[in-house]
């Protein structure tokens, strides 16, 4: 059953809406000192991104090169070598994965599954991790943090 519609009441709008809605606004006070809105807090600064993190003067502990490993002799040498870079107090280190370019249409393998393993096994050794900057390695390397 369609509702019904209240009897009655209609609304003719007219070019003297908008000049009624001026004088009704002009007419308004401005409110009092204690009820105007506090000024907008300052922005906050937008986070740094990972590679911000590493400055640019900075030199990793230690490395590893991946290239020319199949993906399980890579990810071996991967857990092996952050876990002697824990061992070993190391802040930071650097993993070269490559940037896939053999990898056909899969993309860079080494890579993917690289980070993979780190966000999956690392977490009691790292802080974080992500793209190396420019000057060492770009999208072809891993910068990891470790914990101390």
């Amino acid at each position: 059953m369609p509702a019904k519609r209240p009897s009655g009441i209609e609304f003719d709008a007219s070019d003297a809406d908008g000049q009624l809605m001026e004088q009704a606004f002009e007419r308004l006070k401005p409110p009092p000192e204690d009820l105007k809105p506090s000024p907008a807090p300052p922005a906050l600064p937008s986070p740094p991104t990972r590679a911000k993190r590493v400055p640019l003067t900075n030199r990793p502990d230690d490395e590893i090169d991946l290239h020319g490993m199949t993906r399980e002799e890579a990810i071996h040498a991967v857990q092996n070598f952050i876990l002697s870079s824990h061992r070993a107090g190391f802040r930071n280190v650097l993993i070269i994965t490559g940037r896939g370019r053999r990898s056909g249409g899969q993309g860079p393998v080494l890579k993917q599954s690289v980070e993979q393993w780190l966000q999956r096994n690392g977490k009691p050794y790292l802080r974080d991790f992500g793209e190396a900057p420019g000057e060492w390695g770009g999208a072809g390397a891993l910068w990891v943090f470790l914990k101390n």
